[in-house]
């Protein structure tokens, strides 16, 4: 993973501007309080998501339904940090609810697509052993995000 600043987000012309926030569970408060200071959106997506889906009275297009609503909720918070320059940004974290087997969601290729048009910064608050590959700890064989066919960029916790 290579390593870039909050400047370099807003002015990157990669097809895919796709950057991870890594830290561990006693830093995630602090890490989105950092992105939020930038003036860039924070969505907790396990919160918005499970919000969305109790209020939901038909489940039979469930994965269309979540699919969608994530990406409107993507469209929705980003946001310029430039004074109005440069790529729109928004940070998300909390993504477990998206490796739901009930929800068969593709959350790479959904995040790969909205990367395309405006950088998306994932907080990850595990720590992963292989670049380019999100897992959750105790689960790393079962449920992860790879993204090894485009190259995460990670993201400095610094201005």
């Amino acid at each position: 993973m290579s390593t870039y600043s909050i400047k370099d987000i807003s002015t990157t012309a990669d097809r895919f501007k796709l950057y991870t926030l890594m830290c561990n569970a006693n830093e995630l408060a602090d890490k989105i309080a950092f992105v939020k200071s930038q003036n860039i959106n924070v969505i907790n997506i396990g919160k918005e998501l499970a919000n969305y889906i109790d209020g939901l009275e038909d489940f039979r297009y469930l994965n269309i339904d979540v699919y969608d609503y994530t990406k409107k909720l993507l469209d929705k918070n980003k946001t310029k940090i430039n004074g109005g320059a440069g790529n729109d940004v928004v940070a998300i974290c909390n993504l477990g609810i998206l490796m739901e087997p009930a929800l068969e969601l593709n959350a790479v290729q959904l995040f790969k697509e909205f990367s395309k048009s405006a950088a998306l910064i994932i907080i990850w608050d595990n720590q992963s052993e292989i670049p380019d590959r999100l897992d959750w700890l105790t689960q790393k064989q079962n449920f992860f995000l790879d993204f090894s066919d485009i190259q995460l960029k990670k993201l400095q916790y610094a201005i």
